[in-house]
Order: structure tokens, then sequence, then C-alpha cells
């Protein structure tokens, strides 16, 4: 396990380096080998190269175990130590494992396409690979044909054809149940007087006790008190339940 660094840079210069952890924003101390807000030794030495490779900077810092080098991402910082430290470049790394590999692999250690893996696999129960491969078990076209099939909130199974035309279809009385005409009176109630007083049965006229029967009914559905010109004092409604 360990953090390559690689640089280019003018040759014949004093590099060195530090490391920023960014999920916590803390910094190597090079003098015990952790991150911390406030390092003791914040900077070390980035050495040229030689030969060929002259004016690359480079170094390989190990070990870094992952109790430090937790899974994320870092911020190597270039500093010219000929010049008060100044910055002169930033770098990206990610670590994993305590590696700065930039393949994950995967269990055993073998690296692979993740789209070939097995589902549910070696996945553990909860993880994204475990909740696919056991949920996702049919293809998606399987569930999405609308000509059948057991819709979330309806006991039985519904089938929907093609609808053509309107004939066959009816009303059910509960449907103008839920329909408000007045407080306390539905649309199907409402219906009943007004049906009474258009064709029910009259008796009581001119003696200020009207009664009017419901239309082709004998049930009483109107009693009005009246005086000689008619006007209603009180009704009383029998509405059907």
């Amino acid at each position: 396990m360990a953090l390559r660094i690689r640089f280019q840079y003018t040759t014949k210069s004093q590099l060195g380096y530090s490391i920023e952890r960014l999920n916590d924003g803390t910094f190597y101390d090079f003098s015990n080998g952790t991150f911390v807000a406030t390092p003791a030794t914040p900077i070390s030495s980035l050495p040229e190269d030689t030969g060929i490779y002259v004016g690359r900077y480079k170094v390989t810092l190990t070990p870094t175990p992952p109790a430090q080098f937790t899974d994320g991402d870092y911020v190597i910082t270039v500093h010219d130590q000929a010049a008060s430290n100044n910055v002169v470049a930033e770098l990206a790394a990610t670590m994993h494992a305590g590696d700065d590999a930039t393949v994950i692999p995967q269990p055993g250690g073998a690296v692979v396409d993740p789209w070939s893996a097995p589902l549910p696999g070696s996945y553990a129960t909860g993880t994204a690979g475990a909740i696919l491969g056991q949920n996702l078990d049919a293809q998606v076209s399987s569930r999405s044909t609308y000509a059948g099939g057991v819709v979330a909130g309806v006991a039985a199974a519904v089938t929907v054809g093609t609808v053509n035309d309107k004939a066959g279809y009816t009303l059910a009385p509960s449907g103008l149940d839920a329909i408000q005409v007045e407080s306390g009176v539905n649309a199907r109630q409402a219906l009943s007087p007004i049906l009474a007083a258009s064709a029910g049965v009259v008796s009581g006229a001119g003696t200020g006790v009207v009664v009017i029967k419901g239309g082709n009914s004998s049930t009483t559905r109107i009693s009005a008190t009246t005086d000689n010109a008619g006007n209603r004092s009180s009704v009383t409604l029998t509405l059907p339940s």
C-alpha cells in the first residue's frame, strides 16, 4: 500500500509536498504518520529524479495504512521550499484500502467488469447489488404491457381492454351519494323530493298542512305548513336512506 507522487517541474528546484485528506480537511503529519488539523511536520521533501528523468520529481510514501488513508479523495500540494514553501501545484489522488489504485478491486483481488458480476452473488444483504439481484428478477417488458396484472391497492387482477364506445357502462347509486347538495343531503336524496313535488300525490292543499307523496310511491316525502297564500313556514322532508 502506497501513495505515489509524480510531478514535472524546473530542474534543480527544491520541492516538497503536503497531503490533505478532503473528507475532514486534516493534513498528514510526516513526524508520526497521522492526519491532524495542525501537523508538526506538514511538508516532506519531493526529490528530483535522475538520468533521462531529470525534471521529474517523485516520491513513494509507504506505508499508507487504511486507518489513516481512509477511502476517499486527497490533495497533494507541491511547495517550492526555496521560496518560503510557496504552492506551485496541487495534485488529486483517490485512496482505497490504503492504496492509490485508481480501480477498486473486487473481493479476492480480481479486477473485473462490474456489469459482468452475478447478482445477488456475494453481495451482502441490504447492498445495492443484493437488492437489484433479489428484486429485479424479471424483464421490465413483462411488467409493462398494461394487459392485466395486480395493481397496487387492488385485491384482484384488473384486465384493461380497448374501449371503443360508452355502451354497457352504468352509474351506481353510490356515485351520487358522494355528491353533497346540502348539509346532510346527497344528490340521490335531493332527487326524491324534487320528483315528489313534480309528480307526487298532494293532500291537504288549502288547509294549512300540505302532504306530498313520493313520485310513483306511497311514502310521504314532503310535509309543509303553509298560510292561505301558500307560503311555507316549515317543511319536513322524509328522504330515502
